[in-house]
């Protein structure tokens, strides 16, 4: 059996759609706005308890998911980077706060002497971080001290190391003491490390901060978004039909909007090598078994009033997909609808090592341009994919820019589901950007980075049961993350940061908030709820927003339905206000974390 292609404006849409949820979350103002550490009053000192306990921590650097130091031109901000290793006598170091007690996220606004800062690592006695620096850099600073959580208590001594050579030791630092400048020579030096002791007199109340600790005068280079991969002077043919289960190699298009390829075989089916393009779906299956990888996809305008760009792939009650190293442009993105696969014969999803750039709702006015509209599209858009194994969405890439795509969530997981025993996994991403077709003016739009639970069920198995960890997004205007409904539920060890601007500076409006965790559609009064046992934890957020008269605010998290049906949110970081020049790290970081893990992502 064959099935037309379907139209983007006709494929299923979530009951209330996005932007309802979008307008809501606008309308209550996305909750209170936080402020940023450095705006916060100096506390009284604490009496902490010690128990006697080893309460000591170790890090190999694989909780921020960074092996490299990300350094950008000028100067950097180390607490924004990530250590290649590290450990702590009491608890987690902090990073933006002070150490405070064992448990992670339990600190204060760093303090010392009664100055407050923004940024930098609060740690206990017996400390250490380690960060590769790559030579590129001239001078390490920071201001150090106790903390001014442990009043006058306390001394420990403070230790720079640059490629195993001391370099800088403070001598004993006490609790009355005021802040000291650190100013090392660190050029040429490709290791950094920070060391705290305990001065010899013991551990107790040697909380110590490494304050506004930066690296001067680097050298670094870093793109907020690469150039992408050229088709080349390609010669394509026609429209492709495949009717049998084979390897497909070739260069196909389709200059109306029909399919450039259309799968009519449930036989396995796999497409490389391949450069596709065209005015509809790029590749369009139903009910098939398909493999692609390295394959280039390009979409052109489709040159009918009021149509949009049709999907890289649309695979419609697929019986199994993976899609590996791969590039798509001005898409409308990944579409799958339902899941008609055998698990026991290994059917499942993989989205693995793609590059996506410039997601494109917009509407084509028929000649050639476009409108000043859109319709909702996604990177990737899970619909009614449900209680499925082994699924995995892993080390995609995927950057929006501003002025040339149209995105609401880059990553829509609507009423869909993994396994309790084998959840869905959505790790190890890179997502930028997530924008309307004037994103300058509008002011309500739900772009975001992840959304889990989109849509109402009344089977709690029907939505849930994914793991979302180790992902960047950044500057994606309505959230960062989002958990709307489902059950079971996780999102751990993400990086979340948005400036509240477009890569030029000017303000966006439209932007929202870092983290939620919100029940929209009232699934958590249902019987049995569905949703229930979410949890929101350990990520680091840095959200702002900026007003039409330039003030900036912070809204890095809000949590209406954290605690309904055991949801949990906690030990999420904020990062305080965020800059443009934040972001463009973000994207050096990701560069070399690929390095380090010994990933290529596209063809």
């Amino acid at each position: 059996m064959t099935q037309q292609p379907l139209s983007p404006l006709r494929l299923p849409l979530a009951p209330l759609g996005l932007l309802a949820l979008t307008l809501a979350l606008s309308a209550c103002g996305g909750g209170p706005a936080s402020k940023a550490p450095a705006q916060a009053a100096a506390q009284p000192p604490v009496d902490f308890v010690y128990d006697g306990k080893d309460h000591s921590w170790s890090s190999d650097g694989r909780q921020g998911g960074i092996k490299a130091q990300a350094i950008n031109s000028g100067d950097n901000t180390l607490s924004y980077e990530g250590w290649t290793a590290a450990t702590n006598a009491w608890g987690p170091i902090e990073v933006n706060r002070s150490n405070g007690e064992k448990n992670a996220g339990d600190g204060r606004t760093l303090s010392i002497g009664g100055q407050t800062f923004a940024n930098g690592f609060g740690v206990h006695a017996g400390s250490s971080m380690t960060f590769q620096i790559g030579g590129q850099c001239t001078s390490f600073t920071a201001t150090v001290g106790m903390d001014d959580e442990v009043g006058d208590r306390g001394s420990v001594v403070f230790q720079v190391y640059a490629d195993g050579v001391k370099l800088y030791d403070s001598g004993v630092v006490r609790g009355s003491d005021s802040g000291r400048a650190v100013n090392v020579n660190v050029a040429g030096k490709n290791e950094l490390k920070l060391v705290v002791t305990d001065a010899g007199d013991g551990l107790n109340y040697d909380h110590a901060d490494w304050a506004n600790a930066m690296l001067r005068s680097c050298g670094g280079t870093a793109s907020i978004a690469p150039a992408p991969p050229v088709s080349g002077n390609v010669q394509y043919s026609g429209k492709l039909i495949i009717t049998k289960g084979g390897t497909y190699s070739g260069n196909w298009e389709s200059q109306d909007t029909g399919a450039a390829v259309s799968i009519r075989t449930s036989e396995p089916v796999i497409i490389e090598n391949s450069n596709i393009r065209g005015r509809g779906h790029l590749i369009h299956g139903f009910r098939n078994r398909v493999t692609i990888r390295n394959t280039r996809g390009y979409a052109l305008n489709p040159n009918v009033a009021g149509r949009t760009h049709g999907y890289a792939v649309a695979a419609e009650e697929l019986m199994s997909l993976r899609i590996e190293n791969s590039y798509f442009e001005n898409t409308g993105g990944i579409y799958i609808r339902e899941f008609w696969g055998d698990p026991n014969r290994g059917d499942t999803i993989k989205i693995l090592r793609n590059q996506i750039r410039n997601v494109n709702g917009t509407k084509s006015d028929g000649n050639g341009g476009y409108q000043n509209a859109s319709h909702i599209v996604q990177a990737l858009h899970m619909n009614a994919v449900r209680r499925v194994p082994n699924v995995e969405v892993a080390w995609n890439e995927i950057i929006n820019e501003p002025g040339k795509s149209a995105t609401e969530e880059n990553i829509n997981i609507l009423a869909s589901s993994g396994t309790p025993n084998s959840p869905m996994l959505i790790h190890d991403n890179y997502i930028q950007g997530a924008y309307p077709v004037s994103p300058a003016t509008t002011t309500n739009y739900a772009g975001g980075g992840i959304l889990l639970g989109d849509g109402k069920v009344s089977d709690p198995l029907d939505s849930g049961y994914t793991r979302v960890y180790n992902n960047q997004i950044v500057g994606t205007t309505n959230h960062g993350l989002a958990i709307a409904g489902g059950v079971s539920h996780q999102m751990y060890n993400n990086r979340v940061v948005g400036s509240g601007r477009l890569p030029d500076g000017t303000r966006l409006p439209a932007a929202n908030v870092g983290l939620y965790v919100w029940d929209p559609y009232g699934a958590g009064k249902l019987t049995p709820p569905t949703f229930a046992n979410n949890v929101m934890r350990d990520n680091v957020v840095g959200w702002t927003r900026v007003g039409s008269d330039g003030r900036t605010s912070n809204n890095p998290m809000w949590f209406p339905n954290c605690g309904l049906n055991n949801t949990v949110c906690t030990g999420n970081q904020d990062l305080g206000t965020v800059t443009l020049d934040m972001e463009r790290q973000e994207f050096t970081r990701w560069q070399s974390k690929l390095s380090s893990a010994g990933i290529k992502v596209g063809p």
